[in-house]
């Protein structure tokens, strides 16, 4: 698993052309991917927050949007020394609703941070999991796609999704500056999901990649 998480993040970095000083991940699931990311690109691994942790296991957990956000804030502990006039590049395993997030970005920018990148590892969250639950949201239309998606076409739902699950369309990529602007990033870039499928080691037709792509049960 942990090295599964390295190629993800060394996917990342091959996939990237930004200068930055200090890659870093989001505690803790962000971690093994930046580790991957900062040993591909030769950028220095460094901890911009430390994480206290006698709180919730995981700060999406809670169904309540503001005690999820007082728990993320709670958890991570900025430190200013390795934040102020860096540019900063964070890892971080998905982006579901993407409210913590913002908190975060603006932190950084709030201690000084000169440039905040985003490279989840995995592909943008287009579908709703049907099977464990995995973003923990009532609704779809709570993923930060499906807002972006609402934004472009005017509409809570959308006949079309697949055009905003493949990265090669125009549509993917406004929904992708969607997002970075609503998180107030200097750039976002999602994992490819053939990177994510190499870096896991099984043949795409043993994982499910609903969430990324609608496929079930694809025989690729």
């Amino acid at each position: 698993m942990e090295d599964s998480r390295n190629r993800c993040g060394a996917a990342l970095a091959r996939n990237d052309n930004y200068e930055v000083d200090i890659v870093a991940g989001i505690p803790d699931s962000g971690t093994a991917h930046a580790i991957g990311y900062a040993i591909e690109a030769g950028v220095p691994y460094r901890r911009p927050f430390v994480k206290y942790t006698p709180t919730w296991p995981r700060s999406f957990m809670p169904q309540v949007q503001e005690i999820r956000d007082l728990v993320a804030r709670m958890k991570l502990i900025p430190i200013p020394e390795l934040i102020k006039g860096q540019r900063l590049l964070f890892c971080e395993d998905s982006i579901v609703r993407g409210t913590q997030l913002q908190d975060i970005v603006q932190r950084v920018f709030d201690y000084g941070a000169r440039e905040v990148h985003m490279r989840p590892a995995c592909p943008p969250l287009v579908y709703g999991c049907k099977y464990l639950n995995f973003s923990r949201s009532r609704s779809i239309l709570d993923l930060a796609t499906r807002k972006a998606i609402r934004e472009i076409e005017g509409s809570e739902n959308t006949d079309k999704p697949e055009v905003y699950a493949d990265c090669t369309t125009p549509e993917y990529a406004e929904m992708i500056e969607r997002i970075r602007v609503r998180l107030r990033l200097s750039s976002l870039q999602f994992q490819k999901l053939d990177d994510l499928v190499d870096a896991i080691g099984l043949p795409k037709k043993k994982l499910c990649t609903y969430c990324w792509d609608g496929c079930e049960g694809c025989k690729k």
